[in-house]
């Protein structure tokens, strides 16, 4: 299991997460030798605190 965290202004959108979990599983692949289908990969966003209130 991969998991990566995200922080940034605005959230990923749903492309830019298959993007980044497809790299993922193919730079595991490539260096490690994990089979395909083993690696799962979760995104996790965090979401910056309001301030304006």
């Amino acid at each position: 299991m991969l998991e990566v965290l995200v922080y940034r202004e605005k959230p990923l959108t749903r492309e830019e997460k298959e993007a980044l979990k497809k790299e993922a599983e193919a730079i595991f692949q490539e260096v490690l030798g994990t089979p395909k289908g083993r690696l799962r990969v979760f995104v996790l966003e965090e979401r910056q605190a309001e301030t304006d209130k």
